[in-house]
């Protein structure tokens, strides 16, 4: 039975990190065993998972003794380590059933995705104060982030894609292995200024990293790209053309996924960029988007009455100048005043997103 807690979780991650992505009520049967559960909540972009295990407290029996609350939270993440570890090998044995994701659809887990682990506390009466990490008290054990819902709130408003917040899960408990759980460190911005960051303040830590990963200087075009690339991606129309593929907007799902936020701004760029030029009346390649480490080609076509080019010779022509394992053709085309369409063709040949 899923509870209040867990339905908030779930609606906040979904709203974050698309339907596509979010998939909760885990719970299986192998042959032979009793019922078990994988998590309370997990976020699957393929090659990545997190999975989080929250822990609520009842409130008829919380008190506004902030010690009592954290011998509550102590008690609790020992249990919910033991079920993340245990979560960690249920999807390592790759004997799982496929588990429904927020658009009902039914997706397998890969089982030798890199899992990371998180712990979300729901408890008001603790601030700020709290284990950051939860550290392990055995060779077999393993350190575990730890959250309260409050903070885990502020790290994805902070971070704009789903790989930003795996990236930053994986350097902050990296982070507090090394320098501990308290204190304030200085980081020097791009203009050689320095600043400071309080980690254990609202998980002001996230700056930080973000600070390191992209420079300080911040851009607010950022929040109205990445508000365009969200719309987008909640929206994408049904003539997404995959070949053998009957949900053809989940791939393009994991695929965007894995964006970070300068491709997300070079793509909502390009996009409007290819509308603007369909408008017009320009039909033609308008622009293309290639990340060589990812191993992916997006072109960009402004057309009309949804003609798209034939993917073999956009293939022929795209190999002549690179290597990619991924191509696809975004192609756009003005309808009226309020009104746009944005289709896609997709090829996976390395099958990253069609297994």
């Amino acid at each position: 039975m899923v509870n209040d807690s867990e339905r908030l979780l779930d609606a906040f991650s979904e709203l974050y990190f698309y339907k596509e992505l979010v998939q909760s009520n885990l719970h299986f049967t192998l042959e032979g065993s009793t019922e078990k559960e994988v998590a309370d909540l997990l976020i699957n972009v393929g090659d990545f998972i997190i999975a989080i295990q929250l822990k609520a407290r009842n409130e008829k029996e919380q008190t506004f003794d902030e010690q009592q609350e954290l011998k509550w939270l102590t008690s609790k993440c020992r249990k919910a380590k033991k079920q993340i570890k245990d979560s960690i090998q249920f999807i390592q044995s790759g004997q799982l059933p496929a588990f429904k994701n927020g658009r009902g659809k039914f997706v397998s887990l890969i089982s030798n995705a890199e899992i990371v682990p998180l712990i979300v506390f729901m408890n008001e009466t603790i601030g700020n104060d709290y284990p950051h990490i939860l550290k392990k008290h055995s060779e077999e054990g393993m350190d575990v982030n730890c959250l309260s819902f409050r903070d885990f709130q502020n790290m994805c408003r902070a971070l704009l894609t789903p790989m930003e917040i795996i990236y930053y899960l994986q350097w902050r408990l990296m982070f507090y292995q090394k320098y501990g759980n308290t204190g304030t460190s200085v980081f020097i911005d791009d203009n050689n200024n320095s600043s400071f960051a309080n980690h254990t303040h609202g998980e002001a830590l996230v700056y930080q990293f973000i600070a390191e990963r992209y420079g300080t200087e911040t851009n607010e075009t950022m929040k109205q790209c990445v508000a365009d690339f969200s719309f987008i991606l909640h929206n994408l129309p049904d003539r997404v053309i995959v070949e053998s593929e009957q949900d053809s907007s989940y791939p393009l799902i994991l695929f965007f996924a894995h964006f970070e936020r300068m491709e997300i701004k070079e793509y909502v760029d390009r996009v409007f960029n290819t509308i603007a030029a369909a408008k017009k009346g320009t039909y033609n390649i308008i622009g293309s988007l290639r990340n060589e480490g990812q191993h992916y080609v997006v072109v960009f076509v402004s057309t009309h009455d949804g003609y798209f080019l034939d993917m073999e010779f956009l293939e022929e022509v795209v190999r002549k100048k690179c290597n990619f394992d991924i191509l696809l053709q975004v192609y756009c085309y003005w309808e009226n005043e309020e009104d746009f369409r944005i289709d896609y063709c997709f090829r996976d040949y390395a099958d990253r997103y069609l297994k």
